[in-house]
């Protein structure tokens, strides 16, 4: 009895294990998910659905700024900067500009120039079974080597479009797919809704060979970055030749 026991519950965990890699598979992704620090990556964000039946007709996405961004280190909040575990976030995401998907592209910007985002839209869709892929690079991101920073996670904001709506109406059925932080901002999406609180996640992993971690940090810090409320709002909306076209205002 009790090593049928044991094979039930084994069968049991490897059919729920192929659930969630599934549903894993089913959300939109990046690929690859992880860089290794100092290493220029070509890197795709992967939309592997539409909005039920409907197809995408554009994607938005907003990177961390790692300025107004909430950091936590270990699970604690960081109050302290960015800057303390990386030096050089600030451009460390380059737009790639690439018509095979979408007619129409752009990259988002910092005060400083920095690529903080980009949006693809316009011409051909892809279909709500298929996959489509939008590029971009990943530089050479480098760790603070006195930092006990061993790996560090950025939440992406992206929305998967379906239909052109306002703001007030863009959590209706079938018109956005939203793979964002809940952060408090305009398109944090529904709570328990679809994918609520489900970022894209891009990971960067220190060089431990190359840049190997002070004797004081013990097993080192796990960091994550999201983007503020305020960068989201500001950032995420699509704005064509000066006009904002999704949402519509």
């Amino acid at each position: 009895m009790l090593l049928k026991f044991i094979i039930q519950s084994l069968l049991a965990l490897i059919v729920l294990s192929g659930i969630l890699f599934q549903n894993a598979l089913a959300h939109t992704v990046i690929d690859p998910p992880q860089v290794t620090e100092g290493k220029q990556s070509n890197n795709h964000v992967v939309i592997t659905h539409g909005c039920g039946d409907g197809a995408v007709i554009g994607q938005s996405l907003v990177v961390p700024d790692g300025v107004s961004s909430t950091i936590v280190a270990n699970g604690a909040p960081y109050t302290g900067p960015l800057s303390d575990f990386l030096q050089n976030w600030g451009g460390g995401i380059q737009f790639v500009q690439d018509r095979s998907l979408f007619s129409e592209q752009d990259r988002k910007t910092d005060a400083n120039g920095n690529t903080i985002g980009f949006w693809f839209g316009g011409g051909r869709t892809v279909a709500s079974y298929a996959w489509g892929r939008i590029p971009f690079v990943s530089k050479a991101i480098l760790f603070v080597p006195e930092s006990c920073a061993k790996v560090v996670r950025f939440a992406f904001a992206v929305a998967d479009i379906c239909k052109i709506t306002s703001i007030n109406d863009m959590n209706e059925e079938g018109a956005v797919s939203f793979w964002a932080p809940a952060v408090g901002s305009k398109y944090d999406g529904i709570p328990g809704g679809h994918a609520y609180d489900f970022p894209v996640y891009f990971t960067v992993n220190r060089d431990l060979e190359t840049n190997p971690l002070p004797e004081s940090c013990g097993a080192g810090q796990q960091v994550t970055v999201k983007p503020s409320a305020a960068q989201v709002d500001r950032d995420l909306p699509i704005i064509f030749n000066g006009t904002q076209v999704w949402p519509q205002p």
